[in-house]
């Protein structure tokens, strides 16, 4: 089924189709992203930049609408390949298209502030989510690994950086396997409900080497992470009482098009 994140509209669309087939669904992994190193900064058709809307914006939308199919499948997994870029990130919620001049633009500013609003919107999603609905959300760091993201690098700069860094570099398959253990291991449920009743303020985190993690002090923020999560449901075309809606299974309207239950 065709999905493009740099279309809302088509995240929309997407989301309508999948809705139809009336499936559950167990497991939903966002894994697409983008990181254009070294490009000036692109916008969508949207009109937002293209890193926060690949990697947060558009799988923020999807994560919302499919929660209905989510909420009829067992297991129930939401989870977002991050990274541990984010670390080095802040987000101004009044600032997240950078657009105001306050911030110079750069790629590894775009994605790493993309990868950060990811985990700050989880971290709120995790919390709302009444226990009952039995959802787990969980960010996870696949590692340094070498995928197509060198795409957009010259090639003479890959040669040579991966030649440096190949021995502590994984492959894609390797890369996978912290997504894959946040999708099957048994106790990934307990561990997010856990995590909600310790008042932990965000959700799961999985290393690459597949073992819990904190995520930055940044993304733990309560106050900031609340503002991302109100900016985002904005920036998507939906409304504050979103999640109420969806998870009652009813009619939702998004600015990109109508969302039935």
């Amino acid at each position: 089924m065709e999905l493009n994140l740099l279309s809302l509209e088509s995240v929309v669309r997407f989301s309508e189709r999948w809705d139809s087939l009336g499936k559950p669904l167990n497991v939903l992994i966002n894994n697409a992203g983008i990181f254009s190193m070294g490009e000036p900064q692109k916008f969508s058709n949207d009109g937002y930049e293209t890193h926060m809307q690949v990697n947060h914006l558009a799988p923020a939308l999807l994560s919302l609408l499919l929660l209905p199919s989510l909420k009829r499948g067992a297991p129930r997994r939401s989870i977002n390949v991050n990274s541990v870029i984010h670390f080095v990130s802040t987000v101004d919620p009044n600032d997240m298209n950078f657009v105001s001049g306050k911030r110079e633009f750069s790629s590894l500013a775009g994605y790493s502030t993309s990868k950060l609003a990811q985990v700050m919107f989880s971290n709120v999603l995790h919390k709302r989510l009444p226990s009952e609905s039995e959802i787990s959300i969980i960010c996870v760091g696949p590692g340094c690994a070498r995928t197509n993201i060198e795409r957009d690098v010259p090639k003479f700069i890959t040669e040579v950086g991966y030649r440096l860094f190949s021995p502590v570099l994984f492959n894609a398959e390797e890369a996978s396997r912290s997504a894959l253990f946040a999708a099957t291991d048994p106790e990934i449920p307990k561990y997010c409900a856990q995590l909600r009743c310790d008042e932990w303020p965000a959700c799961a985190y999985i290393s690459s080497s597949c073992c819990p993690m904190n995520p930055s002090n940044e993304a733990r923020r309560l106050d900031v992470s609340s503002l991302v999560w109100e900016k985002t449901l904005d920036m998507v075309g939906l409304s504050a009482d979103c999640l109420e809606i969806l998870l009652e299974g009813k009619e939702i309207q998004c600015r990109y098009g109508a969302h039935l239950k």
